[in-house]
């Protein structure tokens, strides 16, 4: 029994050191506040104005037509011109502006054999040609218009394609953003 007293006695003095040894050991430390600070991201957004209209430019011509109507031959060349808007917030941003080849549909012989390309101006944005379908924009902080003209015909020696269409309803325009260059 005494054996048992004397090890519980030092059981508990051996807690009783531990615990009062955690209590006296400690580690310097410190810390300051700074002055508040918040990093904020940028925007990138396009959107169409309601100011689209198809031209037929065959031979110098520049009648205006209703595209739905038109029964392209080879030869012709049609035109589609519209204004975009692009709103854009950030340091060092450029984005590339191209027409969506998946939003023109129909037959695919049409299609194949038609020629279509994406010319782009602007005073409020800095472009650059980056292919016959894409253009490089750096847009000004804020709102930058854009002057798009999608254009498509058949060359005069297109021989494949005949009682066939394309429906160009669906023309989409995309606005990507490129990566930072090192």
């Amino acid at each position: 029994m005494l054996k048992i007293v004397n090890g519980a006695i030092a059981g508990a003095a051996g807690i009783a050191l531990l615990l009062g040894g955690a209590s006296t050991f400690a580690l310097w430390n410190a810390d300051a506040e700074t002055q508040p600070s918040t990093v904020s991201s940028g925007t990138l957004a396009l959107s169409a104005n309601a100011d689209g209209v198809w031209t037929d430019i065959t031979n110098g011509r520049s009648d205006v037509v209703d595209i739905a109507k038109v029964r392209m031959v080879p030869g012709n060349t049609y035109q589609f011109h519209q204004t975009l808007n692009v709103t854009a917030t950030g340091d060092d941003l450029s984005a590339d502006l191209s027409w969506t080849p998946q939003s023109i549909t129909g037959d695919a012989d049409l299609i194949a054999a038609s020629t279509q390309s994406l010319g782009v101006s602007s005073t409020s944005s800095s472009l650059a040609p980056a292919g016959r379908t894409t253009w490089t924009v750096k847009p000004t902080a804020g709102t930058s218009v854009l002057d798009v003209t999608y254009t498509i015909g058949l060359s005069s020696d297109v021989t494949t394609g005949k009682a066939q269409t394309i429906n160009l309803s669906g023309l989409t325009f995309t606005l990507t953003q490129n990566p930072i260059e090192d």
